[in-house]
């Protein structure tokens, strides 16, 4: 139920007010973020087969290079408890700030699947989306994500909490379609996710 109500609160945001913008709220050169989430309750199919899921993690970094752009990197580590599966993902993007609320990125996408019976296979390709970012309380952002791309499709809702100054604590929702593998193999993975931001 609380993930309901935030997702809808976060959608809201997003089509009353327009705020697709990223969780960093400016890029400006030499300002940025790091990012560290474990997955909570994490599930993963490959082909439709449920292969369960095991909590793995996710980092990334935002770094300002030019008034309203930006490099973004994330790593994203997901594993079923069937079959020995895996699916790791390493994405990297130009991030450019259309305005205080939004911004959209696009870049490169490295993702590699392990899995009994199908051996390692690996895919690169590209993806284009958007990021939000909105205040909704005191010290509470909502955030969102879509990225859409020939080997990837994604989106994230969440929502972050001011600990202290630089440092954010998070809670979000991860839906990822990872595909292009061999023999039109395709992973989908979703979980939820705590975790923490500090930014400098």
């Amino acid at each position: 139920m609380k993930k309901l109500v935030a997702g809808v609160v976060v959608l809201g945001v997003l089509f009353t007010s327009t705020a697709f913008a990223s969780p960093l709220a400016k890029l400006e050169a030499g300002k940025g973020k790091i990012d560290a989430s474990v997955s909570i309750s994490p599930r993963m199919k490959a082909q439709g087969v449920d292969l369960d899921g095991k909590t793995r993690y996710r980092f990334g970094a935002t770094y300002g290079i030019g008034d309203r752009i930006g490099l973004d990197y994330l790593y994203a580590a997901n594993a079923g408890d069937k079959y020995d599966s895996s699916v790791k993902s390493h994405q990297i993007n130009l991030m450019y700030e259309i305005n205080p609320y939004v911004t959209a990125f696009g870049g490169f996408v490295l993702n590699k699947l392990k899995m009994n019976g199908y051996g390692d296979d690996n895919t690169n390709g590209y993806q284009l989306g958007l990021q939000g970012r909105y205040g909704i309380a005191d010290k509470t952002t909502a955030w969102a994500k879509f990225g859409y791309g020939n080997t990837i499709t994604q989106y994230e809702l969440g929502v972050g909490y001011e600990l202290a100054k630089n440092w954010e604590a998070n809670v979000f929702y991860n839906d990822t379609k990872y595909k292009d593998f061999s023999h039109d193999m395709a992973v989908n993975t979703h979980s939820i996710n705590i975790g923490a931001t500090y930014k400098f």
